[in-house]
């Protein structure tokens, strides 16, 4: 797909997701990593709540869109997530489906930090119903619904 041309034409959702709501209520402002963050919605959802964002994209449109102080221009499919160990506090996989991403974001993620994850569970780029769980094993879930999860990463993932 050519997401630039897709950003550049219009109607990304302008509401933040759910999860990211429930993030930013749950949860005192840190670090957070927006990956694949399409148009910014979400990004700019916590950085109006006093988070520090990074926002991630392969589209350079969509970052325009996005206009976050912090973008990174990454193909999240093809490279690993480009920073350290343990740097993040909450960390957003929205409507993006690659599987090797999410242990790539555990990676990243601090211990006791929050993992937010929503992916279709019908249709294409989809996950079967209960495969989401598993890839969290070792988190604590504090909100599930078909195809969205909210975890915290023990001390020991």
């Amino acid at each position: 797909m050519d997401w630039d041309s897709r950003y550049r034409s219009g109607g990304a959702p302008a509401e933040p997701h759910r999860l990211a709501v429930e993030a930013a209520q749950m949860f005192s402002p840190g670090r957070a990593l927006d990956l694949a963050c399409g148009a910014g919605r979400n990004a700019r959802y916590l950085a109006e709540r006093g988070w520090r964002v990074t926002a991630v994209d392969l589209s350079v449109a969509a970052l325009q869109l996005a206009r976050m102080s912090r973008m990174v221009v990454a193909d999240l499919e093809r490279d690993a997530i480009p920073f350290r160990d343990e740097r993040f506090d909450l960390i957003l996989i929205i409507n993006f489906l690659h599987r090797p991403l999410f242990a790539d974001a555990l990676r990243v993620l601090r211990s006791g930090g929050a993992i937010a994850t929503a992916i279709r569970t019908t249709g294409s780029y989809s996950l079967p119903p209960g495969e989401l769980r598993g890839h969290f094993a070792e988190c604590r879930i504090v909100a599930e619904r078909e195809g969205e999860i909210l975890a915290i990463k023990n001390s020991a993932a």
